[in-house]
């Protein structure tokens, strides 16, 4: 049966959502410093809209067709435009999901009820500090001394505690900065980019040899957040691991193709809050049932909160603490079975 295992940080792809707060003076007068939408921009495209909130091309389809929302002003060659409002619109729709909120609800919301979730400030800790003044190298582009930060952090953290104390926050300043209207686009990617090119470097410097059990990490079909597999990919070196990053955005069939290919006993799946839900859900039945039995499926990350009830033979982590521990007990598994 499936099972779920509870914790306190998330086993990424840490979502930062490109969203910014409901009132329209922080996002067409640009106070405080917020900057504005364009305000040459009457009308975007699906591309231009996904870029703008940071949901996808794919779910901005989906959710028309499941809930009829966003619907889109629709040119003579059927291509969809979105209106400025509606761009405003999902941005208020990514922050309440990054709050934790399920798509399939805030989707659904009148105005008033989101209005009245957006009024309410998440009871979070404050601001990390170091967080913060990272956050400020990746404005200025100052990525040299980033990443002289990030080689002091894990110089005085192991993995674990460092993905914990040092990615993490930086990662959630990165998406509080963007819910206020303070980050752009190219400072999230600036920031990811150098993030996942320093978790791979980490990742190098740990040998695992290709005895003991195999790990194969990916996201399925729609899912472009890339971090979280890089946070799960340096775990399984630390723990001494095998394992496989196959990427993001891959369909089952592909996924299941590499797992017999590569003769892994598991397959992780990371999944953000940006695409959790219904389709999801049925993304990873559908895993399950082409998978071998013997191959184990694992699901991690924010968006594997919001998944219900999962199929059969599926292993819901949520924390990295809990994927280390999950590691640990299949090396302890694998071994013990080869000496039976």
């Amino acid at each position: 049966m499936s099972r779920k295992i509870s914790g306190q940080a998330d086993l990424g792809p840490y979502y930062t959502p490109m969203t910014k707060p409901t009132s329209r003076s922080r996002f067409d007068r640009g106070d405080d410093g917020h900057r504005p939408l364009d305000p040459e921009m009457e009308f975007y495209s699906i591309g231009q809209a996904a870029d703008a909130t940071g949901i996808s091309s794919e779910t901005l389809r989906i959710w028309e067709r499941r809930y009829g929302k966003p619907e889109p002003v629709r040119r003579p060659s059927g291509h969809r435009r979105y209106t400025r409002e509606q761009v405003i619109w999902l941005r208020q729709i990514g922050e309440l999901i990054s709050r934790g909120h399920r798509p399939g609800i805030v989707v659904r919301m009148d105005p008033e009820e989101m209005a009245r979730l957006l009024e309410e400030r998440p009871a979070t800790q404050p601001a990390n500090a170091e967080a913060v003044e990272m956050v400020d190298l990746i404005q200025k582009f100052d990525g040299e001394t980033f990443v002289e930060r990030m080689r002091e952090a894990s110089r005085k953290y192991p993995p674990t505690q460092f993905l914990l104390k040092f990615i993490a926050p930086v990662s959630e300043e990165v998406g509080r900065r963007w819910a206020d209207g303070k980050l752009e686009i190219r400072h999230e990617h600036y920031a990811t980019g150098l993030m996942e090119d320093y978790l791979r470097m980490l990742r190098s410097q740990f040998v695992t040899y290709p005895y003991g059990p195999r790990v194969l990490l990916t996201t399925m079909a729609g899912e472009t957040h890339s971090l979280g597999l890089q946070m799960a990919a340096l775990l399984c070196a630390s723990e001494g691991v095998f394992h496989r990053v196959l990427g993001i955005d891959t369909p089952n069939t592909e996924i299941v193709a590499a797992a017999r290919e590569a003769n892994v006993q598991a397959v992780g799946v990371s999944v953000s809050l940006a695409t959790s839900g219904p389709e999801t859900d049925r993304q990873v039945a559908d895993l399950r049932e082409k998978l071998p039995v013997e191959v184990m499926l694992v699901v991690g990350g924010m968006g594997a909160r919001g998944i219900r009830r999962g199929p059969r033979g599926v292993t819901y982590i949520e924390s990295l603490e809990d994927w280390v521990h999950w590691l640990r007990n299949l090396r302890m598994e694998w071994q013990s079975q080869r000496r039976a």
